[in-house]
């Protein structure tokens, strides 16, 4: 009988790949999604749950006979409207489910965390996961509280956090933005420094939290997860716009972060479809988010299979097919 694997969240970008891999691997998976939620890239063979992470009944329920645990729900840095939000779904929500995973024998409950929990680095140099934890947002501190409560719960439930770096990837409609502002006729850049940052493409992200599933590793651990590089926006647009064929020359053009902060004030919502929402704008003042991937390489037995612009080509090739670019 195969094992039952559990993912909240599994209908949006990262969960429904996580999803494909569970499946792949051989796990019977059990996609859990929100009432209202689309189930479009589900594919078969899945068994869809419709329910809200609040209402603990039907939770419970679902949690009968389940051995693993992927949590992916949570409000992100681009759609955090305030403290109280980010901390509701993203400690709050995480706490009870827990209890629940815990009542319920469940074996292991992998946490899908964000960088942004450990917050930036002092410099260019890689981040790792040893470094002092400096949140600099909303979205940030509600993940590093729900890291630590998973950490003091460990003696009751078997649970790893994966920070991811920024992921891309087919289905995305975050860095989508990004390829927008590639092909139009100017491209905006966040402030007058680099902003470093490390990416992860969203096959590997999904392999990285199906093999924190099995990895013979002591409870309550944290992993970053990134391909291992350096980037910065302005490299990251060199790329996108190799990938689209576009030319580079005098089309960048620097914004300064107050105007930014500004915008994304004035109108949350246009901010948020734009992925630049005030607790993003935080983030990104903070300029250095390149992080070290060698633990999660060394004690998961992960590693990333996609270069950057490999996976660009598959992502625009992905939107254009639908219709996005």
């Amino acid at each position: 009988m195969s094992e039952r694997v559990l993912v909240t969240g599994a209908s949006g970008f990262l969960g429904s790949h996580i999803c494909e891999a569970a499946r792949s691997r051989g796990y019977d998976v059990y996609a859990l999604i929100r009432p209202e939620s689309s189930a479009g890239w589900l594919g078969e063979g899945l068994n869809v749950i419709r329910a809200e992470l609040s209402d603990k009944d039907k939770i419970s329920s679902y949690l009968e006979g389940i051995d693993y645990v992927i949590h992916n729900a949570g409000v992100l840095a681009t759609t955090s409207r305030n403290e109280r939000d980010s901390r509701r779904t993203n400690l709050e929500l995480t706490k009870k489910l827990v209890v629940e995973c815990i009542n319920k024998g469940v074996k292991r409950f992998v946490f899908v965390s964000s960088l942004a929990a450990g917050g930036p680095g002092s410099g260019p140099e890689a981040r790792t996961e040893t470094d002092p934890d400096r949140p600099v947002s909303h979205y940030g501190r509600s993940k590093l509280e729900a890291e630590r409560t998973l950490s003091s719960l460990s003696k009751s439930l078997f649970t790893i956090s994966l920070r991811y770096s920024m992921i891309y990837g087919p289905r995305d409609r975050n860095i989508l933005g990004f390829f927008k502002a590639a092909s139009g006729r100017t491209i905006p850049l966040m402030g007058y420094k680099p902003i470093y940052t490390s990416m992860v493409y969203v096959k590997d992200a999904a392999n990285a939290a199906l093999s924190a599933l099995s990895a013979e590793v002591e409870p309550g651990g944290v992993y970053q997860i990134t391909d291992g590089e350096c980037y910065t926006l302005d490299l990251l647009y060199d790329c996108i716009e190799d990938v689209l064929g576009k030319e580079k020359k005098g089309r960048r053009r620097k914004i300064p972060f107050w105007l930014v902060s500004l915008a994304a004030w004035w109108n949350h919502d246009i901010a948020n479809a734009r992925g630049i929402s005030p607790d993003q704008v935080r983030q990104f003042r903070a300029l250095y988010w390149y992080a070290s991937a060698e633990k999660a390489r060394r004690e998961l037995g992960w590693k990333p299979g996609f270069r950057l612009k490999e996976g660009l080509r598959a992502t625009v090739d992905w939107y254009k097919e639908h219709g996005w670019l």
